[in-house]
């Protein structure tokens, strides 16, 4: 049953990029308190680096049927990572991978065999290399969601050539690209204004149809908060249709992690 928000949208919104857990961060609640005071319907709960015990995740999205899916981690290093994968790909609410990349090519195989949307963090220069593109170019099943714009690097001098290789990935269908953690690549505070033209790139290279904003929380929380980093869509894309948002803030999103419509 939808929510009824405290600042209710004419769009779903889904959030492709927080953190739950009981050891770092802050347990699922505080996210579901931001999520009703904020007018966001669903979640992608995000495994925070370092851990590889995934169970609370898989609970959080039973506890709350319909607004979570979640994307595991496991120790990439072990020889069995991808039986681990496996494992874990069968708990409830598990719907993805979390990556960074480099990463073995055992574990590209087993995410593509399972057909899981891997989420990817990595340099830009990693994003940018042809080794990249080529383990995603020969994935069948899995789809990927680049982290925090494809990490940018502010300090590259325009036209940003780096920037733009990586954002060749949006040639290949099964890649998408999370609009979230704006304060990664940015030496100034919120509003995140050399930001702009990275996030603006990234939009035509992906298509509304293929971005997905993402929040940050917690660690947004210490910045420009969750509702800054909410709104700060409106003034990273300022000229977008209706239909357009209804892509960005959470049809996309929907559509790339299995997410049920409301």
């Amino acid at each position: 049953m939808p929510w009824h928000h405290a600042v209710p949208h004419a769009y779903t919104v889904v959030d492709t990029h927080c953190h739950a857990g009981l050891r770092k961060y802050e347990p699922i609640e505080s996210l579901v308190d931001q999520m009703f005071r904020n007018g966001v319907d669903q979640a992608v709960l995000v495994q925070h680096m370092g851990e590889y015990d995934n169970r609370y995740l898989s609970e959080c999205t039973q506890r709350f049927p319909g607004r979570f899916v979640a994307a595991m981690l496991v120790d990439v290093a072990r020889p069995d990572a991808p039986e681990t994968i496996a494992r874990w790909a069968a708990w409830p609410g598990i719907r993805g991978l979390r990556v960074q990349i480099p990463c073995p090519d055992p574990v590209w195989q087993k995410a593509d065999e399972l057909g899981l949307a891997v989420t990817v963090r990595g340099s830009l220069a990693d994003l940018a290399s042809a080794e990249t593109r080529e383990r995603m170019a020969h994935c069948e099943r899995a789809t990927f969601c680049l982290e925090h714009l494809g990490f940018p690097d502010a300090a590259e001098p325009a036209p940003h050539p780096t920037y733009r290789s990586a954002l060749r990935l949006a040639e290949l269908p099964n890649v998408f690209l999370k609009v979230s953690g704006y304060y990664g690549f940015t030496a100034s505070g919120y509003p995140y204004l050399a930001a702009l033209p990275f996030a603006r790139l990234a939009l035509e290279a992906f298509g509304p149809r293929r971005v997905m904003w993402g929040s940050d929380f917690p660690p947004v929380s210490g910045r420009e908060g969750y509702h800054n980093a909410l709104a700060f869509v409106d003034l990273l894309y300022p000229g977008l249709s209706p239909d357009e948002r209804a892509w960005l803030m959470g049809k996309t999103a929907q559509q790339a992690w299995e997410l049920a419509g409301e």
